[in-house]
């Protein structure tokens, strides 16, 4: 079997560059959905030097997982967010108040802004329906049974809501996040991803920091290098600055500032004088835990309207710990989503029929008979030989051509190791088993002779 097809975005990016946006988007999109690998690690959490909340700074330990490389925009959260609605879920109506990006801008696509209005409990769900999209294995229950996907309403989760060894997509802990936003340097207690050096508005989107969209976002990743500041009442000089690429160590982008960023954690401001913040893998203190009679979620990394060293709490550090009402949505607050270095087992969601012995339902990929030898025989494929994880990663060998790639989300095209080329297959032709060539629509008859 071919080496793993790298990812679902890798893979959606090919497909819209090949299929000219047949999934209706821009490919500056399709790029904007990557994600980055944290290794096993430490980091330094607090500090000793600013808020009382930020002290003691301690010492915590993390497990490897992969992170959003630029915050969720508006075109992925609107791709998922369609889906949902169509498949159960619910979300409220403040995420129908985002701010889009201006109508002047026209460098690329303006649902390249971060996606804004989205409560806390919105964007769990939206975690939810993404890795169900993609799909992967849910993390969010509304039981601790682990029974029932959070899909609607309001619910104050807990630790025991959630799966953490899934597959699927879920916002960050404080620790992961402030792991994430060291990047290279998790030990130190550096105020911002790329150290402690002089900020000015050529390196973050702040409170009038003078990039051409103040006091509004940014569109994900605007701080590449090639970002156009003019002088502002708090630009500090960035005008003056030759752009750079603030990027951090492990390749993120608007870490600091542009929109907040919704975490899981619970706020309570002696958090860190308990011993259970030290714990591995901490995720912060349970809703029962709580003396605030309006308990708050944490919201990290400021935001455009946050000042920088004129603010004494100067929120744009990366250990500033500010907290929200998880029931109330802002224009400057968003998500980046993480998910654990796990795999499900290959169509783990197939349900198996009731009364055919052997023969399964995948919701996206129809009926197959599950022979004793891996073998399975699909109702348009015929024979085939199934590789991968979940729905998400999918090798299948076809007999007459060899092994082809897909999955839930790109599904009903495939990728062929064989030839490097993007084939559609044909759900609507009067005859089963044909392939259509994305190249010069060419086509080839890989599955099964037989009428529809």
């Amino acid at each position: 079997m071919p080496s793993s097809f790298p990812n679902v975005c890798s893979a959606l990016s090919t497909i819209l560059s090949v299929f000219a946006c047949t999934l209706g988007c821009s490919i500056a999109s399709a790029d904007s959905i990557k994600m980055a690998f944290v290794p096993t690690g430490t980091v330094l959490m607090g500090s000793e030097s600013n808020q009382p909340d930020e002290k003691p700074s301690h010492y915590v330990s993390l497990t490897e997982y992969f992170v959003d490389v630029y915050e969720v925009h508006i075109w992925h959260w609107e791709k998922v967010a369609s889906w949902a609605e169509a498949n159960g879920y619910q979300f409220s109506d403040s995420v129908k108040q985002r701010k889009d990006g201006p109508w002047w801008y026209q460098d690329t696509s303006s649902l390249i802004f971060p996606m804004n209005m989205v409560n806390w409990y919105d964007a769990v769900k939206w975690c939810n329906a993404r890795s169900e999209l993609e799909g992967r294995i849910p993390v969010y229950y509304e039981d601790a049974n682990q029974t029932t996907v959070y899909r609607s309403g309001e619910h104050n989760l807990t630790s025991q809501n959630v799966n953490w060894t899934g597959s699927g997509y879920r916002l960050p802990t404080e620790a992961e996040w402030e792991r994430a936003a060291r990047g290279n340097s998790p030990s130190s207690s550096q105020d911002y991803s790329w150290g402690n050096s002089f900020l000015n508005g050529a390196m973050a989107n702040y409170s009038l920091s003078g990039d051409e969209f103040d006091d509004a976002s940014t569109p994900v990743g605007y701080y590449n290098g090639g970002q156009k500041i003019v002088f502002n009442d708090n630009s500090r000089g960035g005008e003056s600055t030759s752009p750079s690429n603030v990027v951090n160590g492990f390749g993120l982008y608007d870490i600091t500032g542009n929109v907040s960023e919704w975490c899981w954690d619970w706020y309570d401001s002696s958090w860190y004088d308990d011993p259970s913040s030290r714990l591995q893998d901490t995720r912060g203190p349970e809703y029962g835990q709580l003396a605030d009679t309006q308990p708050r979620r944490i919201a990290k990394g400021g935001n455009y309207k946050s000042f920088s060293e004129s603010d004494p709490a100067n929120s744009l550090r990366i250990a500033n710990r500010a907290c929200w009402r998880p029931d109330l949505a802002a224009r400057f607050r968003g998500l980046r989503c993480v998910r654990g270095n796990y795999d499900d087992p290959l169509w783990v969601t197939a349900v198996a029929h009731g009364h055919f012995p052997n023969w399964y339902f995948l919701d996206w990929f129809g009926y197959y008979y599950k022979s004793d030898y891996t073998w399975v025989f699909h109702g348009d494929f015929g024979w085939i030989y199934p590789n991968g994880k979940g729905s998400y990663d999918n090798w299948l060998y076809f007999q007459g051509h060899g092994w082809l790639w897909t999955n839930r989300y790109c599904y009903p095209y495939f990728y062929s190791s064989v030839d490097s080329n993007w084939y559609k297959y044909d759900l609507t032709g009067t005859e089963l088993g044909w392939f259509e060539k994305s190249t010069d629509q060419s086509r080839f008859r890989w599955g099964r002779v037989y009428d529809r």
